[in-house]
């Protein structure tokens, strides 16, 4: 009787402190994400993405905010592009390393991408806040060559005029995706 209430309760303590060090995690880099959490894109957004852009093996796809890497595992599956990943959640960059571990041709930094020199990317993937959204699209604009691709999830960039607009099937993923080629 008594293994079940130790069971139980070492259960609910492995819970409390992965929550605690979510928590901790996301308290430490708030003043550089703006706010912006660690939240996962989900599969349907992501697929919706893939079957828009017309990738191949050789192209830099760059993830700002990388979060568990999901989207550079998924484009490096897809089209054996080479893939990396910028963020600064500690416990989110922990997990996406782990998880993508075995893909040869993926990079997870944990770094400020404000800092990150993008010119090299063919492909950039963010989903931000539209608090930054501004600063992101100057950065963008002087940054990327012509020709790039922007893909942003639910929130548009200012200055930048979408090609697509995608909206999953999915009604609960029903919130817009733009993607903008650099003329």
């Amino acid at each position: 009787m008594y293994t079940w209430i130790w069971i139980f309760l070492i259960l609910m303590g492995t819970l409390f402190a992965l929550k605690a060090a979510y928590v901790l995690c996301t308290a430490m880099v708030l003043p550089a994400t703006r706010g912006a959490l660690y939240v996962s894109t989900s599969r349907v957004r992501i697929s919706a993405v893939m079957d828009a852009l017309q990738m191949r093996p050789g192209q830099l796809l760059i993830d700002i905010g990388c979060g568990d890497g999901r989207v550079l595992r998924q484009a490096w599956k897809r089209y054996g592009v080479k893939a990396i990943g910028y963020e600064l959640n500690l416990l989110a960059y922990l997990k996406a390393k782990v998880l993508c571990l075995g893909f040869k041709h993926i990079e997870v930094t944990r770094r400020d991408f404000w800092t990150a020199d993008l010119s090299g990317a063919d492909i950039v993937f963010c989903y931000l806040f539209p608090d930054v959204m501004q600063d992101l699209s100057a950065k963008l604009t002087s940054e990327l060559k012509p020709g790039a691709v922007v893909v942003s999830c639910n929130f548009d960039l200012p200055g930048f005029s979408p090609d697509q607009v995608l909206r999953p099937g999915n009604s609960i993923h029903n919130s817009p995706i733009y993607l903008y080629q650099l003329k």
